[in-house]
């Protein structure tokens, strides 16, 4: 058992400008990104909106956030727990979309990585 409560266990952080900053757990998409998914590239609303994504925000902006979504059955049927967004470094297999969004302008940018079955 471990006994030594009073020791903090190491948490995953993220150096953003001069703060440390903890990566924020998976969540449901951001508005902006399921609406792109939805209404630009022609995707079914009802499987876009059981997505979920993690994100982590950039250094240089405070409005703009990598992304990565998945799905939370891909994630558990491979065994990984999905803590946040380094959490899916080394299994990229179940990344379904990556890439960036702007909170408040409406802009996003993201890359496929569904594979092609055939």
């Amino acid at each position: 058992m471990d006994w030594k409560f009073w020791r903090k266990k190491q948490i995953d952080t993220l150096r953003v400008g001069g703060k440390t900053k903890k990566l924020d757990k998976p969540r449901d998409l951001p508005q902006a990104v399921g609406g792109h998914l939805v209404v630009v590239k022609g995707l079914d609303p009802d499987w876009v909106w059981a997505l979920k994504c993690v994100e982590k925000p950039r250094e240089n902006d405070k409005n703009t956030f990598d992304v990565r979504i998945f799905s939370q059955g891909s994630a558990a049927q491979h065994n990984v727990k999905v803590i946040d967004y380094e959490s899916l470094d080394d299994h990229m297999n179940i990344v379904l979309f990556a890439g960036w969004y702007a909170k408040g302008k409406q802009l996003v940018e993201l890359e496929s990585l569904l594979r092609k079955a055939g």
